[in-house]
């Protein structure tokens, strides 16, 4: 795919605009379980016009990769959104992790959108997560176009190394990822939308 990808333009305006976007998102870009090999050379590393021409993203960390097309789609329609960098710790689970999502302001309301692995979530309201569950390490927030990022150009990684701390160790990462794939289930590989926090599968926890 050219450097020079067109991103689509969708019809809609406000919440249903958003909800199109998702749809984009979840046709385009669908999950999948990565090979080993591919796992270690390509997450995190791909451009928004690679990421569109592989045609899918890594099952078990989907957040990094579709939230940077979704950015470029929303730049594409005047929509600035805010990035969420949530590196966090859940007690008894390792290693450490970094998640992606967004915050964005249209027609004077705000939305969380965030792509995880057992579901996407687009409610309104800004990015929440249960502090009682998870130790956070860092949270971040910020806009992409503010720091002179070009969006068609930068990857996850590059992303990351702006605002990560030192607690992310990516060898730890590929292990726990690679166990994941050896032994999932199915369902990790549809994708769910919830509206409302109550509908969330993450609600509960």
């Amino acid at each position: 795919m050219p450097d020079d990808l067109e991103i689509p333009t969708l019809c809609g305006t406000g919440a249903n605009l958003l909800l199109s976007v998702v749809d984009l998102i979840h046709q385009c870009v669908p999950k999948t379980v990565w090979e080993t090999e591919r796992l270690r050379k390509v997450f995190g590393n791909r451009t928004v016009p690679m990421i569109l021409a592989d045609g899918d993203v890594m099952a078990f960390g989907p957040c990094p990769d579709r939230t940077l097309v979704a950015s470029a789609v929303l730049q594409r329609h005047g929509i600035r959104p805010t990035i969420i960098y949530h590196e966090r710790r859940v007690p008894g689970f390792t290693p450490s992790t970094a998640h992606i999502a967004m915050e964005i302001s249209v027609d004077g309301r705000t939305w969380m959108m965030d792509f995880g692995s057992r579901e996407s979530r687009l409610i309104e309201g800004e990015y929440y997560f249960n502090p009682e569950i998870e130790e956070t390490l860092a949270l971040e927030r910020f806009n992409l176009l503010d720091m002179d990022v070009d969006l068609m150009s930068v990857t996850p990684n590059q992303i990351f190394g702006m605002v990560a701390t030192e607690n992310i160790d990516m060898e730890h990462k590929y292990d726990y990822y690679e166990k994941q794939s050896r032994r999932y289930s199915g369902q990790i590989l549809e994708d769910r939308l919830a509206l409302e926090k109550t509908h969330s599968v993450y609600y509960e926890l």
